[in-house]
């Protein structure tokens, strides 16, 4: 606005301090035109990427000092109105800057005298270092806003990290609490429980013993009532420390891929290879997320139709391969986003790492050690 308010009022100027201003309608007409290139000059520019252009700026410059230097007036003074772009557009500023000098000064040579000239030269060095600081100030406000956007989601990224890492955390506290409590329940049932079990029969056979009598019998016979009890205890115990069924196999591939087959509108297999062995808490877990997340990201941004969860059991680790019959990454590129990094967190934590292959189908494999 500022531009056209310079050039408007250098014009109303012309008509009265200016002796060549002779057929008022053709100079209000020009005074439009040039108005008008102004304009077409902005919307040409604030085109997204567009910026300041060059040959726009050039031909504003010599549209305002053909005007200026044919009518005189104050007219030479409007030619820097061509710097007065937005501070946003980027575009060399020096280059402009002096072609705008040279332009006014052309325009005002044969209406200004020596003095006269040196101030609006002096005026203009002022004006153009003042826009220069403008630029300047705008550009760095623009840095500063970049750098708390890129701020603002590096710390959205950041939590959600936290939170998937306390989730994983947990799950697998819970885990190993229920692999402790079954252990433990197995060694009181296979150790304890069958020392009892024999200490019982063999009192059971001392009280049959023709001869027994007396208060030894008695005392037999109360050992043998306490260790009955003691068994019934133990018994209890077992079943309250073995975790449930469910609990066990809620992180299993098998439970993942039957939630999968019937939500999705795609045929997710699953298959094992090799000879399998128990799963460590942590190594369930990754190996439930991972595929999760592999086959999420096959359907959402493959639109795949087949899915493939693979479990080879290697002599020395565990590889668990998801392939999909998806969209390929653009290029071949595969650009890491949350969701990848976070499986490759969760990975390299369990002491295995994350491998892509963008062949005939798009692979995500998780290798982990064997423990």
């Amino acid at each position: 606005m500022l531009r056209y308010l310079t050039v408007v009022a250098a014009g109303v100027a012309a008509i009265l301090m200016s002796e060549r201003v002779t057929d008022e309608a053709l100079y209000v007409f020009l005074l439009l035109c040039l108005l008008l290139v102004m304009r077409l000059r902005d919307r040409y520019e604030a085109r997204e990427g567009s910026g300041a252009l060059p040959l726009p700026f050039a031909a504003e410059t010599a549209a305002l000092a053909a005007f200026g230097w044919q009518y005189g007036g104050l007219l030479p003074l409007a030619v820097p109105a061509a710097l007065y772009t937005p501070p946003e557009r980027a575009g060399a500023f020096i280059p402009r800057v002096t072609l705008a000098g040279a332009a006014m000064n052309a325009a005002a040579w044969t209406h200004f005298s020596a003095e006269l000239l040196t101030a609006a030269n002096m005026a203009y060095a002022a004006i153009a270092l003042l826009l220069m600081r403008i630029r300047k100030t705008a550009v760095d406000r623009g840095e500063i806003e970049a750098l708390y956007v890129q701020l603002q989601t590096r710390n959205h990224e950041l939590e959600e990290a936290r939170r998937t890492a306390l989730d994983y955390a947990s799950k697998v506290q819970e885990l190993a609490q229920m692999e402790e409590r079954n252990r433990i329940a197995h060694d009181l049932h296979d150790e304890l429980g069958h020392r009892l079990i024999r200490l019982k029969m063999m009192l059971e056979a001392a009280v049959r013993i023709d001869g027994g009598r007396g208060e030894a019998m008695d005392l037999v016979r109360e050992v043998r009532d306490q260790l009955a009890g003691a068994m019934d205890a133990l018994r209890s115990t077992v079943r309250r420390l073995k975790p449930a069924e469910a609990a066990r196999s809620e992180y299993s591939l098998e439970t993942l891929i039957g939630e999968l087959a019937g939500a999705v509108g795609a045929a997710v297999r699953f298959r094992a290879v090799g000879a399998p062995w128990p799963l460590y808490p942590s190594d369930a877990i990754v190996l439930y997320r991972n595929a999760q997340e592999t086959v999420t990201n096959a359907l959402r941004h493959g639109e795949a139709t087949e899915v493939t969860v693979e479990l080879e059991y290697a002599p020395e680790e565990l590889r668990m391969t998801v392939s999909n019959n998806g969209a390929l990454p653009e290029g071949g590129v595969i650009r890491k986003g949350l969701g990848l990094l976070g499986m490759e967190e969760r990975a390299r934590l369990a002491g295995g790492r994350l491998e892509m292959v963008a062949g005939e189908r798009f692979a995500v494999r998780t290798i982990l050690p064997r423990r």
